[in-house]
């Protein structure tokens, strides 16, 4: 999520908007009298191997050859992939 914050409000709650970044937050400063954008604060992200673990095992049996037939087999996907780019009219080379 991006926050949108005057530079008096991010002065009065520093700890919170750095907390805020690091949950994964941006934080963007606006100087509110010339409604200009002048920073933006992102935290780093970590990869946590638990919530990695459950994203997967919460997607498995998202994608099968019976929810999505075109990608039985690998012939199947390559021609997927191909005739989706004519469609969308873009080139990789």
């Amino acid at each position: 999520m991006t926050l949108n914050v005057s530079i008096g409000q991010f002065r009065q709650n520093v700890a919170e908007y750095i907390a805020k970044t690091k949950e994964g937050h941006t934080i963007v400063l606006i100087d509110e009298k010339k409604g200009q954008q002048l920073a933006k604060i992102v935290g780093t992200k970590r990869f946590d191997p638990e919530a990695f673990g459950r994203a997967l095992k919460s997607a498995v049996g998202v994608f099968s050859a019976k929810n999505h037939p075109e990608w039985r087999t690998k012939v199947d996907v390559i021609k997927w992939v191909e005739q989706s780019r004519k469609v969308a009219d873009r080139s990789f080379k």
